[in-house]
């Protein structure tokens, strides 16, 4: 089993208080340390606090207390303090503890990188940076932090246009910009977190179907004139992001609405939905609530629901890939022959070619896939190494030559994208490609 690696952000294991009470001083820390490596973070901040007020809620810490172990008072407690308790000592157990903390500082980390950009960064409000100098400092970061720094200048970038001359025309449209093409995946990613966020957010409970309707078209609007041919997807999706995790009251409102909008960009959407479970407040801090089991809650349909559990294992693999042992975890935590075990390795593999087109020939990413687990060996080889390797070596190339990246950003059949691709004449276009076959890239 390959150790956790410990970069300089993170809160070492032998720090975690070795008393479960003292829960909320890990938190204290793990913020500060954060905060010291990337910047003050508030929403970075909220995020955690609000997972540990969730604990607090749910009388956890009570369940730590020496009187509460006594014979009498257990028995008066019932089964739901006993399932509670299970809960935290998942989070705190010397088996699971190292990668849970490993886990929740590298999902702070990315947290802050894309929403604290400016701080990081160290740009000075005010002044407008060059979209090419921009995309410049985010690869001057290390090459795991350089994909969400990129994905966070997408949305920097835009917002600042969009305070100066109002909502953007072309603004990653133009053949000739200035920047890599491995940055243009998170930069248009970056690019619909600013858009959704302008436009959900205008939204209220009280707003008319009528209006939000009117939000969401100018949304697409907005993606389609801003996008490159081949990336629209990736802009799109941000929409379930956005909504997900900082709209969740115009969550029903939004997706009813947006199934009349654009119904050929709804795997995107609920994508995107996947993607915000990882980052959502309740499944911030890992082990406490069983974020794989909350993926059938999100959505009642089949087709949707494998967007959203794609979308889900997308972001905690790329979280987490520099530590394949963290990864090991969700191969137990899940029942991966069931219906969503396709849409399990799906998510894996699509966000391997996303990584491996951001960041190309980093050698932390083939050394994840090809990871060799003491246990687990074949469930590790039939959903993470041979759907990734695949991936890379017979998907990947087609999809650049196709100028289909963007199909990555929702659960397909890779396999049979790449297939039809082949048999195409001339490269596909935007929304051209609208399989929602339930396979994977297997």
């Amino acid at each position: 089993m390959t150790n956790v690696s410990h970069n300089s952000t993170v809160l070492a294991y032998r720090e975690v208080p070795a008393r479960a009470h003292d829960l909320t001083a890990a938190m204290q820390m793990l913020s500060h340390r954060i905060q010291g490596q990337l910047g003050s973070g508030g929403q970075t901040a909220f995020f955690i606090g609000d997972g540990l007020q969730r604990a607090l809620t749910d009388s956890l810490f009570d369940t730590l207390l020496p009187q509460t172990w006594s014979p009498g008072n257990l028995s008066r407690l019932g089964s739901q303090l006993v399932n509670q308790s299970a809960r935290l000592s998942r989070l705190l157990a010397p088996t699971q503890a190292r990668f849970a903390w490993q886990e929740l500082t590298n999902k702070a980390e990315v947290f802050a990188l894309v929403r604290n950009l400016s701080s990081i960064l160290n740009l000075p409000e005010g002044k407008f940076f060059p979209l090419a100098d921009l995309v410049q400092k985010a690869y001057a970061r290390s090459p795991f932090e350089a994909l969400w720094a990129v994905e966070g200048v997408g949305h920097y970038y835009a917002d600042e246009y969009w305070k100066r001359e109002g909502p953007p025309k072309r603004l990653l449209a133009d053949a000739n910009l200035p920047v890599p093409a491995k940055s243009l995946l998170m930069l248009h990613a970056g690019m619909g977190l600013c858009f959704a966020d302008r436009l959900v957010g205008d939204l209220t409970t009280e707003s008319t179907p009528v209006e939000v309707r009117d939000a969401l078209e100018q949304f697409v609007a907005l993606c389609r004139e801003n996008s490159r041919q081949g990336y629209l997807g990736a802009a799109i999706e941000s929409l379930g992001i956005v909504t997900r995790d900082f709209y969740p009251d115009l969550l029903k409102p939004v997706t009813q609405q947006f199934r009349f909008v654009a119904p050929e960009f709804t795997g995107f959407y609920w994508h995107g939905i996947g993607r915000a479970i990882y980052f959502s407040r309740k499944f911030f801090i890992p082990r406490l609530f069983s974020m794989w089991s909350d993926v059938s809650h999100e959505a009642a349909a089949e087709p949707d629901r494998q967007g959203v559990m794609a979308g889900l294992t997308w972001a905690f693999t790329l979280v987490n890939m520099r530590q394949p042992a963290i990864a090991e975890t969700a191969l137990r935590s899940h029942d991966i022959d069931s219906s969503l075990g396709k849409a399990f390795s799906n998510g894996v593999c699509s966000c391997i070619v996303m990584r491996t087109d951001t960041t190309p020939d980093e050698p932390f990413v083939p050394a994840f896939y090809e990871h060799r687990p003491s246990e687990l060996a074949s469930e590790w080889e039939r959903r993470i190494s041979k759907p990734a390797s695949t991936a890379v070596r017979d998907y990947y190339p087609v999809l650049c030559r196709h100028s289909a990246l963007d199909q990555v950003f929702r659960y397909q059949n890779l396999g049979e994208l790449v297939e039809r691709l082949h048999a195409q004449s001339e490269p596909a276009f935007e929304g051209s490609s609208t399989s929602t076959a339930s396979g994977c890239c297997e």
